[in-house]
């Protein structure tokens, strides 16, 4: 750990890390708070849109940020970032109306963007293979504290100093961020010129869709680890409340039971991945990831309601020792230069993988209201999809300790 905080790397290091707990922070406290800015703006109406104008322009820019990055430099992706980012927050704090604040989101939304694919680019170009792991296992339980203090402590904020500060807050320490990271990344170039549908060219590949060793694989492994955790996260809340009869404070303890899996999860990912290597800690993740989607799937059923706590906490310990293991893994099959490219796709794979685990696994719940059938059966099912994902993914997991015959 302290070779990763010395030097150059330790301010990149410590710069990255800021950077992520803002992400973080503010991505969380929006739901705590934005109550208060319908009350105070009249905009109700738009109410899902000042959520969906922040993601749509996330998701808009997310391919294209990484091979910038090659292309442009990552300290000039990074400023360009950066300022954006403070443009919008600077812009939602001081919103006259709702109209502007959605605008405004969406602006922040695209700083947000090409910051996560650039911030994500900045460790594969400027860590040596042996701290990546170490890195992303950091910024990945950065998100804990966010996860268990950001609603609550968004909302004290908004009640206490207003909800406008909630968002201005956030800009000392972004101008951190920058102080850390601005001097300290390298900005070459790609050797030559890097396509803007970079990203797209790889992940949506022949390549891809047979699941090639090596990069290939893990791009399909990244999307089920993300469809089998997700598939269960965005239903298990449902499940306790309406099939089990929780509260929704109880059932909100199981969420943060298992970010809280996650989070200390990853902190130990980088001494298993040296000691087993990436296919078996892989193995070891979807296995729990089965297993936490199982074990739901048996509470649905009638189990213990304890066993969801324990299950799903299972959950997230196997997303937390996968993700960063795999976000290691891609950066050892990219070619030099190219990390922002492979950032991207690898990102956008999550994404796709989020969308879809939610999206199937809840198929056979969009169906009962027509079959007439209690959410019990139906949540099953979920949970069983989200299983399968799961499979699929230690099916997979061989692929990745290969290289594919282009990477060779």
């Amino acid at each position: 750990m302290r070779e990763l905080f010395s030097g150059r790397h330790g301010r990149i290091a410590a710069g990255l890390l800021v950077a992520e707990f803002v992400a973080a922070t503010q991505g969380l406290v929006i739901a705590a708070i934005l109550p208060r800015v319908v009350a105070d703006l009249h905009g109700l109406g738009a109410y899902s849109l000042a959520f969906g104008s922040f993601f749509a322009a996330f998701v808009l820019f997310l391919p294209f940020a990484g091979p910038w990055s090659d292309r442009f430099g990552s300290r000039r992706m990074l400023v360009l970032a950066l300022a954006i980012l403070a443009l919008g927050l600077g812009l939602v704090a001081v919103s006259p109306t709702m109209p502007f604040f959605v605008g405004a989101r969406f602006v922040e939304g695209i700083g947000d963007g090409i910051e996560y694919a650039v911030s994500f680019a900045i460790v594969g170009k400027a860590f040596p293979e042996a701290l990546r792991a170490r890195m992303l296992s950091l910024t990945s339980a950065a998100w804990m504290i966010p996860a268990i203090l950001g609603p609550g402590l968004g909302a004290y904020v908004a009640t206490t100093f207003g909800w406008r500060w909630a968002f201005a807050g956030f800009l000392p320490l972004l101008a951190v961020a920058a102080a850390l990271l601005v001097p300290a990344v390298d900005n070459t170039p790609a050797r030559r010129p890097t396509e803007a549908l970079a990203a797209f060219r790889l992940l949506f590949s022949r390549a891809t869709l047979r699941a090639d060793e090596g990069l290939h694989a893990s791009f399909v492994a990244y999307a089920l680890l993300h469809a089998a955790f997700f598939g269960c996260d965005a239903y298990v809340a449902l499940m306790l409340t309406s099939v089990r009869g929780l509260s929704l404070q109880l059932a909100s303890v199981c969420v943060t039971l298992a970010a809280g899996g996650w989070s200390i999860a990853a902190l130990f990912a980088p001494a298993l991945l040296a000691r087993l290597g990436k296919v078996r800690v892989v193995l070891v993740g979807a296995a729990s990831c089965t297993l936490g989607a199982l074990g739901l799937l048996a509470v649905a059923l009638g189990a213990p309601i304890a066993l969801a706590f324990g299950a799903f906490t299972v959950s997230g310990i196997g997303i937390g020792l996968t993700y960063p293991t795999l976000s290691a893994a891609v950066f050892g099959f990219a070619a030099q230069r190219d990390e922002g490219a492979v950032s991207s796709a690898t990102l956008m794979s999550g994404v796709i993988g989020l969308l879809a685990g939610v999206l199937v696994c809840g198929v056979s719940l969009s169906l009962a209201p027509h079959a007439g059938e209690s959410l019990a059966i139906p949540l099953a099912y979920t949970f069983g999809i989200a299983a399968f994902f799961g499979v699929a993914l230690a099916a997979l997991s061989p692929r990745l300790g290969l290289r594919g015959r282009a990477e060779r």
